[in-house]
């Protein structure tokens, strides 16, 4: 075999190589697609079930606003750290809602249309220290009949950290099921109101 016709199989071996490759890249985005594995150590990301069935029985679209003042907080290490963790947390709510939460992340800088819409939604601006601006770092959320629900601020504290999905899910809970239970009393004893 001489040499021209080896260079040849290497170029011809390559280019297999490249489509083999790349085929494989192809199936493994199709096949694998919206596979989620949480490999965190106390399996931060997974949802409980009963969140996941209260997930499943929204009926109508709702809407969630996450706002975050990013460029405000970038001298606080752990606020944009906790943020992350926040952000990732309702992007794995809206995964499992079958698009039924829409999330939509703000960074509201100040005088801007953004922040008027944060005021607007009933969040508030927390100030963290002498010198330094006042952020936003909540939670609003509105469904199709116009009720709107909001965690103000979450605050970054470790205690309150492992109450983050419940919280969440609890907003969720109160636009998807707006209207409240009422609860009568029946008595033959004389109650006087």
């Amino acid at each position: 075999m001489s040499t021209r016709d080896r260079q040849r199989i290497g170029y011809s071996t390559l280019v297999v190589l490249f489509v083999a490759f790349g085929a494989a890249i192809m199936a493994s985005n199709a096949l694998l697609r919206g596979w989620r594995v949480d490999l965190t150590e106390n399996q931060l990301y997974t949802l409980a079930p009963g969140t996941r069935s209260m997930l499943a029985g929204i009926e109508e679209p709702i809407n969630l606003y996450f706002f975050f003042s990013d460029e405000a907080t970038r001298p606080l290490p752990s606020l944009p750290t906790y943020a992350g963790r926040v952000r990732e947390t309702l992007e794995e709510f809206a995964a499992a809602s079958d698009g039924q939460l829409i999330l939509q992340v703000v960074d509201p800088q100040p005088f801007s249309e953004e922040e008027d819409r944060a005021t607007q939604l009933g969040l508030t601006p927390v100030n963290l220290g002498a010198g330094a601006e006042s952020v936003y770092f909540g939670l609003a959320g509105s469904n199709s009949v116009g009720t709107t629900d909001t965690i103000p601020f979450f605050e970054p504290d470790p205690a309150k950290e492992a109450f983050l999905e419940y919280d969440v899910a609890r907003l969720i809970y109160n636009l998807a099921h707006p209207e409240k239970a009422v609860v009568g009393l029946l008595s033959g004893a004389p109650i006087a109101g």
